[in-house]
């Protein structure tokens, strides 16, 4: 492992392209979205207590237990971000859901029912479009920055940096104390960032649960997840004479699995009372992934021939997810209105990140290799993110109902952290191939919803607008800082860049959707 100071790497799905504590919340922040059945999403994922919905089988495995039929539902629609660019308002074609709960009556009293179901059903969408250009970057460039990173003493290197110091973006000079360094000469004067990125985590999951005298329901839910990630961005500077200087793109692949278990449960209290609460434990994600990235650089983007070939930079790496807790209360007013509220804990400053034994040349074959430097920074800078739900179900009629439904889900990013602190002796840095990152607020979520029963068949259609704003910036000038204890050599080998940094840019990853269910019980 080799000493960088911290990239600050962040990304809304894979912005960035190195593995660190930020990009580990975001594929494992399934909460922060709601992604499921349509009367699921139309109550906005609030059925932990009121349960007899197939995607509640992801967030209380009790939920189950509330069958007394089979079940086949499938789900799909369309989706769409926030764009300037007419192509990308068209919407995205979404498969969500699909799986079947299978009712088995025992014949005792007890025990009346005992259900097994499996679920497919997304966690997170990673189809995404951004644009985030700067008009001034107050002449600073993102190669002071890859300069300022580059770890000289340990030789070449397979990432960004080492691009960069073989093709001669840096010049050699030498600094009072006749040390060599690098310096970029060319100051810019603004900066475009494209993204764009598809895919999704998806869960495949397997449930078993029962019924005991229609007054407690326990199940257990084992989850498998998959990751399938692919994104291209695209960064290019402009000198102060507004000439393209060069261009830095990125073709990301992200994949593997992931195991976990939830135990849940719903009690209702009160013989005589609709009113029930639940209580749910989720344990960590343990994630076995791998990334590969093809980079490249160009000096002169219009001129032909002038690309660099492009450079494959690989990792294989674990991440084990936080600790979750969910409750949730809810009750019914006989057969014409629901309501439910629930609210879940994760620890993310909890999250763990690792590297398969294998990798090392130390005999191994299995086991993990702990990244300490990157899992203390996790613990320093990350929180546990809250999470509410609110729906409300209020049938019209005996065959149509009407949902609505509100989440909040708070940021797992402490406030005003200081990346200039931060040297890390962190693997994951060695296969570093941008230096973007971005930090995003609370999201919030507003869902509408409506469904149609008969005895057996059920169609409901469900809107979803999912409003996130996030702070980007293109590259980290947290090295430019004096006013600390230890003023960074490059600042005193450079002094014209003391104290200088960029504005962020203000990204809306506002994004909606239209979902539809097909079911039938029998």
């Amino acid at each position: 492992m080799k000493r960088y100071i911290f990239l600050s790497l962040l990304a809304i799905a894979f912005a960035a392209h190195a593995q660190d504590s930020y990009m580990n919340e975001r594929i494992t922040n399934g909460s922060s979205d709601v992604i499921g059945t349509s009367r699921y999403v139309g109550m906005g994922g609030a059925l932990g207590a009121l349960g007899a919905d197939m995607s509640v089988i992801s967030w209380n495995p009790a939920g189950i237990g509330l069958y007394r039929k089979n079940d086949i539902a499938l789900t799909m629609g369309g989706l769409w971000g926030k764009s300037s660019i007419s192509e990308e308002n068209r919407g995205k074609f979404t498969f969500d859901q699909a799986g079947f709960v299978l009712n088995m009556k025992t014949g005792g009293e007890t025990c009346p029912y005992v259900n097994f179901a499996f679920n497919f059903q997304k966690k997170i969408n990673f189809n995404h479009n951004f644009y985030a250009d700067n008009p001034d970057t107050h002449e600073l460039s993102q190669l002071d920055q890859v300069a300022e990173l580059t770890d000289w003493d340990e030789g070449w290197q397979n990432n960004l940096a080492g691009m960069a110091l073989e093709n001669g973006y840096f010049s050699v000079k030498k600094n009072a104390s006749g040390n060599i360094y690098r310096y970029n000469e060319t100051s810019t004067s603004s900066n475009e960032y494209t993204h764009h990125s598809e895919g999704s985590l998806q869960s495949f999951d397997f449930n078993a649960s029962t019924n005991i005298n229609d007054r407690a329901f326990i199940g257990l839910t084992i989850g498998v997840d998959n990751m399938r990630y692919r994104g291209w961005t695209y960064y290019r500077e402009y000198d102060l004479g507004g000439v393209a200087r060069y261009d830095l793109n990125n073709d990301i692949r992200v994949s593997g699995t992931g195991v976990n278990v939830k135990l849940g449960t719903i009690i209702r209290p009160i013989e005589s009372s609709p009113f029930r609460f639940g209580v749910v434990v989720e344990t960590p994600t343990w994630y076995r992934l791998k990334n590969s990235t093809l980079f490249d650089l160009a000096r002169e983007p219009n001129t032909l021939g002038s690309r660099i070939e492009p450079w494959e930079s690989k990792l294989k790496f674990n991440v084990r997810s936080p600790w979750k807790v969910r409750t949730s209360i809810g009750s019914t007013i006989g057969s014409t209105f629901a309501w439910d509220v629930d609210y879940e804990y994760a620890a993310f400053a909890g999250t763990s990140m690792g590297y398969p034994r294998d990798e090392y040349a130390d005999g191994s074959t299995s086991g993990n290799v702990k990244d300490k430097a990157m899992n203390q920074f996790t613990r320093d800078n990350m929180r546990g993110t809250h999470t509410l739900r609110l729906g409300v179900e209020a049938n019209a009629t005996k065959n149509l109902a009407f949902r609505l439904g509100y989440n909040l889900s708070t940021s797992a990013y402490k406030k005003n952290i200081g990346f200039d602190q931060y040297n890390l002796n962190s693997a994951a840095m060695d296969y570093a191939t941008s230096t973007s990152y971005m930090r995003p607020g609370n999201t919030n979520i507003l869902t509408l919803g409506m469904g149609y029963h008969s005895k057996s068949f059920y169609v409901d259609l469900a809107y979803k607008v999912r409003h996130q704003k996030a702070d980007f910036y293109a590259f980290d000038t947290s090295y430019t800082n004096t006013n600390q204890e230890l003023i960074p050599q490059f600042v005193l080998d450079n002094p014209a860049l003391a104290d200088k940094t960029i504005d962020p840019v203000g990204v809306d990853l506002t994004r909606q959707t239209i979902t539809c269910t097909l079911g039938f019980k029998f």
